[in-house]
């Protein structure tokens, strides 16, 4: 009861919440439903999970028989209708195949993995660097933090070292010395609370604000093919950090203008007064308060998410050419046309998860706007 209160306090319908379980189950167990391997099987060496079937081996065979980079020599470009060289209905490709044989429903159901993955991680991406650089912008501003001139030393040193190693450090730990001197800087302002009126001031929110607008100015997808190539190999990862990048700015300024409306209020006024730290106010009395927008945000960002992805995979850029998504699927139907199921089901994997998506925001909109009236 408790669990169906906090559903419908969103405006979610049991529909949404169905479907996004389907998704979710599609998407982490796909290797024990479309795979050309034993969910479990027994063999001399014991029990096995996800074993490739051999001779004297007995298991539990997936429900589909095939996975993403299975092919089927014999049934190359055959449609879901077509007669298929087959030697049972089981082995039978219900979504019929590609030119070089791959089963599509196997391709379908792994692409829903890849859209999950990129959707679940460009969004927890843009929470945390959206609330943060929000938190920075909208409640610290200008001129409420200043540092002492050995602090500001110290900051700047390991920024300019934090710059050389992450562009002489190979692989994605080389992200890590970006992050360091700005979660210095907030670990300052959490523990150091006292407020120097002599020092340097840093303009948070000019700077922020000034980021947002050079990066809205260009399009996105310009914007998007120009990073991608700094990445000297194709990776879906680098995909989720290019798709971050261009989303968190969404976040930041919605929730800048909920933190100025909020940050004058007496509450607000009274906790500061009564010694609070910054950390503690924002966390504890403005962010509960302005989260709801953000979650909405969010859900209309994961349909974003999956869509860039598809746009990328369609036009094989910024991921490997043998990374199995719905975006790829479509790719090979451009390359034959007379192939209608690897344009019609992939697409409609796409067209259903965004509806989706945005279903979820435009329920938690109206119930948003229904409880501010």
């Amino acid at each position: 009861m408790i669990y169906r209160n906090k559903i419908s306090s969103w405006g979610l319908k049991k529909l949404h919440i169905r479907i996004l379980i389907l998704f979710a189950i599609l998407a982490l167990f796909h290797p024990f439903i479309a795979n050309d391997k034993y969910i479990a099987a027994i063999s001399d060496d014991g029990l096995e999970l996800l074993a490739s079937p051999s001779a004297g081996t007995q298991g539990i065979r997936t429900l589909v028989p095939y996975s993403e980079k299975s092919i089927d020599k014999k049934n190359r470009n055959v449609g879901p209708f077509s007669k298929q060289d087959i030697s049972s209905v089981y082995y039978r490709h219900w979504l019929g195949t590609d030119d070089i044989g791959r089963d599509v429903l196997a391709g379908i159901i792994y692409g829903t993995a890849v859209a999950f993955k990129v959707g679940v991680t460009t969004t927890i991406i843009v929470l945390i660097v959206g609330i943060l650089f929000g938190f920075l912008s909208g409640y610290i501003g200008d001129y409420t933090i200043r540092l002492s001139l050995s602090v500001f030393i110290i900051l700047l040193t390991i920024s300019a070292l934090g710059i050389f190693y992450w562009y002489y450090t190979v692989g994605y730990i080389r992200w890590l010395f970006l992050l360091v001197p700005l979660l210095l800087l907030i670990g300052h302002i959490r523990f150091n609370n006292s407020n120097i009126r002599q020092g340097i001031a840093i303009p948070f929110d000019i700077i922020i604000l000034r980021i947002i607008e050079i990066i809205n100015s260009i399009p996105g997808m310009f914007l998007l093919l120009v990073l991608l190539a700094f990445f000297s190999t194709p990776s879906i990862w680098n995909v989720v950090l290019v798709i971050s990048f261009l989303r968190w700015p969404n976040i930041t300024r919605h929730l800048r203008a909920e933190i100025l409306k909020l940050k004058n209020e007496d509450f607000i006024v009274s906790a500061k007064a009564s010694g609070l730290s910054h950390f503690t106010i924002f966390t504890k009395y403005i962010l509960p308060l302005a989260i709801s927008p953000i979650i909405i945000l969010s859900a209309f960002g994961f349909a974003n998410a999956i869509l860039l992805e598809s746009s990328l995979s369609f036009l094989g850029i910024g991921i490997p050419l043998d990374q199995v998504s719905w975006g790829s699927l479509l790719r090979d139907a451009r390359l034959n046309i007379s192939s209608w199921w690897l344009a019609v089901f992939p697409g409609a994997m796409i067209y259903i998860s965004i509806m989706l998506f945005n279903s979820i925001g435009d329920a938690m909109t109206d119930k948003l706007q229904k409880v501010n009236k």
